[in-house]
C-alpha cells in the first residue's frame, strides 16, 4: 500500500500523482521546498471556485434577464417603461446574492452593504414611478428599523454566553418593536398620524411568548444550545 507523503490518502499502484492534492510522488525532492498543501486546503479552495463560479453564474443570468426585459419593453411601448422596475430589481438581487457569497462570514460588513443595497433599489423604483414620494417616510425608516433588528440580534447572537431560546425570544421582542416602528410610518405617511392598531396586538401576542422562552431558557434549561435542544 502505497500513501501519499502530503497528505496521507492511500494511493493505487502506478499512481505517480496524488488525485486529492496534487503532489507527484516521483519527485518529492523538489516539491518539498514548496509550502504543503493539506485537504483542508483543497476543500476550501473548492469552495472558493464553488462561489466564484455561482457568482458568474448568476451574473449571466441576472444581465440577460435585464437585456431580455429592456429588449422586450422597447419593442412594445417603443420606451423603457415597465423594464425599469425590473431591471432595477433584478440587479439588487443579484448584488445581494454576491454579497452573500462573499461576505457571508462578515455579518457586521454583510448587513450594512445589504441595506445600502436595498435602500439604492427602493429609491430607484421610487424616481422610476414619478416624484419621490413613499421613499422618504416610509421605505426608508421602515428599511433602515428592519436592518437594526437584524444588526441587534447578530450581535446579541455573538455576545451571548448561552446561545438557546434566549435568541428566540430576544429576536421575537425585537421584532415587536420593528412592527410598531412600521405601522407608525404607515400612518404617519397615510394619515399624518399616528393610530397604533396591528403592531400593539401583534406586540403584545408576542411579549409573553419571549417571556415564556426567556423563563424556560434560564431558569429550567440554562444552557441548552439552541442546536442541541431542536436536535440539529
Amino acid at each position: 500500500m502505497t500513501l501519499c507523503p502530503n497528505c496521507g490518502i492511500e494511493l493505487d499502484d502506478g499512481m505517480k500523482t496524488c488525485p486529492l492534492c496534487g503532489r507527484d510522488q516521483e519527485n518529492n525532492s523538489k516539491q518539498e521546498q514548496t509550502p504543503e498543501t493539506y485537504p483542508s486546503d483543497i476543500i476550501q479552495l473548492h469552495k472558493s471556485e464553488n462561489r466564484k463560479h455561482l457568482w458568474e453564474l448568476t451574473g449571466i443570468i441576472a444581465f440577460s434577464g435585464i437585456a431580455v426585459c429592456t429588449i422586450v419593453d422597447l419593442l412594445i411601448n417603443k420606451s423603457l417603461k415597465w423594464s425599469l422596475l425590473s431591471d432595477v430589481s433584478i440587479a439588487a438581487v443579484w448584488i445581494i446574492i454576491s454579497l452573500f457569497l462573499f461576505a457571508h462570514k462578515k455579518p457586521f460588513v454583510l448587513v450594512p452593504l445589504l441595506m445600502l443595497t436595498i435602500l439604492t433599489a427602493l429609491i430607484f423604483i421610487d424616481l422610476i414611478s414619478g416624484p419621490v414620494a413613499w421613499f422618504i417616510p416610509v421605505g426608508f425608516p421602515v428599511t433602515v428599523a428592519a436592518f437594526v433588528a437584524i444588526g441587534a440580534i447578530i450581535a446579541l447572537y455573538r455576545a451571548a454566553h448561552f446561545k438557546g431560546l434566549n435568541i428566540l425570544a430576544a429576536a421575537l421582542t425585537i421584532l415587536s418593536g420593528f412592527c410598531i416602528i412600521t405601522e407608525m410610518a404607515l400612518d404617519l405617511y397615510i394619515d399624518g398620524l399616528v393610530d397604533l392598531r396591528w403592531s400593539l396586538i401583534a406586540a403584545i401576542s408576542i411579549l409573553p411568548v419571549s417571556l415564556i422562552l426567556f423563563f424556560y431558557h434560564y431558569r429550567l434549561k440554562k444552557g441548552n444550545r439552541l442546536d442541541s435542544f431542536f436536535h440539529i
